[in-house]
């Protein structure tokens, strides 16, 4: 009995021993590093659709001139939304040869004034117009031969977050009109002009 004890103690005693020898477990670790790069982004879209299906937009302006005794001058509006996130950014215009059509219509008949806006969530003072657009111009001001500065961009347009892109806009409109004059003859006259959102 003395001995089943012994040897019951021998076990208890080697046990003990290895479980206390026994290595403790690795700890085990998952790093994730998270690194997020933000794209310059430079976006146009139509003012009276403001969404992705409006997004580099053409807009027409159709103006006709019936001359008559106190006939008013005619009008016709091109609104732009536009969005950047970048601090330096222009708005651009060039446009195309015009083509009188007959009419006898010159490009300084063409009036052109350009305001600004911006949505409720957009920073107005993201761009200042430059000259001549600070004021009533003609056609004549958007050159042919190479793009002119109608928008001077110093900050990102957004001011808050808006997580919808709904109203962190800055608004372009642009108006275009003409006096009827009976010194014009039937015809159509064309010309095309392309405003750029561009940074440097």
């Amino acid at each position: 009995m003395k001995n089943e004890i012994r040897n019951l103690l021998l076990v208890v005693l080697l046990l003990s021993g290895y479980l206390m020898n026994t290595p403790e477990a690795k700890a085990a670790a998952a790093s994730v590093p998270v690194s997020i790069a933000v794209n310059g982004s430079l976006v146009v879209s139509d003012g009276d659709n403001d969404t992705m299906a409006g997004e580099d937009p053409t807009k027409n302006v159709s103006l006709t001139v019936t001359p008559d005794l106190g006939q008013t001058i005619q009008t016709g509006t091109a609104n732009f939304r536009i969005r950047s996130n970048r601090s330096t950014w222009r708005l651009t215009a060039q446009r195309t040869a015009s083509d009188a059509g007959g009419t006898g219509i010159a490009d300084t008949d063409v009036l052109v004034d350009v305001a600004k806006s911006a949505g409720s969530n957009a920073n107005a003072s993201a761009g200042s117009i430059v000259a001549p657009f600070t004021a009533q111009t003609n056609l004549s001001s958007i050159t042919t031969a190479s793009a002119v500065d109608v928008i001077n961009g110093t900050a990102k347009t957004s001011s808050v977050r808006d997580n919808s892109n709904a109203n962190n806009y800055f608004q372009v409109n642009t108006t275009y009109s003409i006096q009827p004059d009976f010194f014009y003859t039937p015809g159509t006259y064309s010309s095309t002009i392309t405003y750029s959102l561009v940074s440097p």
